[in-house]
């Protein structure tokens, strides 16, 4: 693809995409609830929901060929910023699990849309989990 790169004046940031409901277009205070846990979603948007704070790399142990971005600093036209290894993950926040071949690719618009319908949907939509190993709360998404 091309070189990852920001530039101020042409960000748009998920949450812009990700607050508006279908129907209405509410604003994104009426629209939008933050998870009480944290929300880790893979690219195909499986989820799993950790109910304390832990590092990064905990996640990313589990998953060696991607890596971690916070779901509030992604970028139309830039690269998708990694959330560092020894980052803890905050409770409340949404994370995605990107495979690391898109590491150096610009976040698309189809690419941004398609993981704001699949977290939007998470969060209108939630479901019984089952708690993992290592005591992660999971659900998987159809």
């Amino acid at each position: 693809m091309g070189a990852c790169a920001s530039s101020p004046s042409s960000k748009t940031t998920i949450t812009t995409a990700w607050m508006k409901n279908g129907g209405g277009g509410a604003r994104a205070s009426e629209s939008f609830r933050r998870p009480s846990s944290i929300m880790v979603m893979d690219m195909a948007g499986r989820i799993k929901h950790f109910k304390q704070p832990i590092p990064a790399k905990t996640v990313l142990s589990d998953n060696p060929h991607c890596y971690l971005c916070n779901s509030e600093s992604v970028h139309i036209g830039t690269c998708m910023p990694r959330v560092p290894d020894e980052e803890e993950l905050i409770p409340g926040r949404i994370y995605f699990l990107v495979p690391l071949s898109h590491s150096h690719s610009p976040l698309s618009l189809t690419l941004l849309c398609d993981l704001a319908v699949k977290a939007g949907s998470a969060l209108s939509n939630p479901k019984k989990y089952h708690t993992g190993t290592n005591g992660a709360a999971v659900r998987l998404v159809p």
